[in-house]
């Protein structure tokens, strides 16, 4: 089992969550992030960071595994997927297949901007808004702004740029559909809970929507997640 963190993120965010004990447990700090925050020339687009985790899987010498992303580490493991035969099962955890909207990509863009000249601002503005109660999570919260501030501006940057510049993986997960399960917040700000709902209702993709959570589930509603990972191993 490999567990990819999200943007901002690290492999630290799955300690809140029972990872299994009956299987081997792999959790890897992508590019620019966490133990890896000093690896930042292979942040440059999605592939890259896939690249990049494929070759700790080689070293690991692995000759399949399954995959949790939550969030960007969701789109690095379809990336990994399309790469290498290796990846199984995906479970993408508050994350999507689909790209980036127009206004979307100008968004993130600003952000590449924005977090040249005023990362503390970015940092202390996006995170608390990634829950839908954040007052209900002080210290988490604080947590990962302070992990968040160790990171480089250039890598948040160019992080933000590969996010805009992925490609869709639509047809590649319904063609794999029952390699899929997608765990979604009903009220996560980040991606469409109604549009994945809609898209994936007459398909084979294994959907979970889970109330009152926003884009921060396993700390939301870190049973409901254990619970998932469970069925996902399953």
């Amino acid at each position: 089992m490999l567990f990819l963190h999200g943007f901002l993120e690290s492999s630290t965010m799955w300690q809140v969550l029972d990872l299994p004990k009956d299987r081997s447990v792999l959790k890897v700090d992508l590019p620019g992030h966490g133990e890896s925050i000093h690896v930042s020339n292979r942040s440059d687009s999605i592939e890259d960071m896939a690249k990049a985790v494929l070759e700790v899987m080689d070293e690991v010498g692995l000759n399949d595994f399954h995959v949790v992303g939550h969030s960007m580490g969701g789109y690095v493991a379809i990336a990994m997927k399309r790469m290498d035969k290796r990846v199984k099962r995906i479970m993408l955890l508050n994350s999507n297949y689909w790209t980036d909207s127009p206004q979307k990509v100008k968004d993130r863009k600003r952000v590449a901007e924005i977090v040249q000249t005023n990362q503390s601002h970015f940092i202390y503005e996006v995170i608390p808004n990634l829950f839908l109660h954040p007052e209900k999570y002080h210290e988490r919260v604080k947590a990962l702004i302070d992990e968040a501030m160790q990171m480089s501006p250039m890598v948040i940057a160019k992080a933000s740029i590969a996010m805009s510049q992925r490609a869709d993986a639509t047809e590649f997960l319904l063609e794999n559909a029952e390699d899929f399960m997608c765990v979604q917040g009903e009220s996560d700000p980040i991606v469409s809970a109604k549009r994945m709902r809609r898209e994936l209702a007459e398909t084979n993709v294994h959907y979970i929507e889970l109330a009152d959570v926003g884009h921060m589930a396993h700390i939301e509603s870190t049973s409901a997640i254990n619970a998932c990972l469970a069925e996902f191993m399953d």
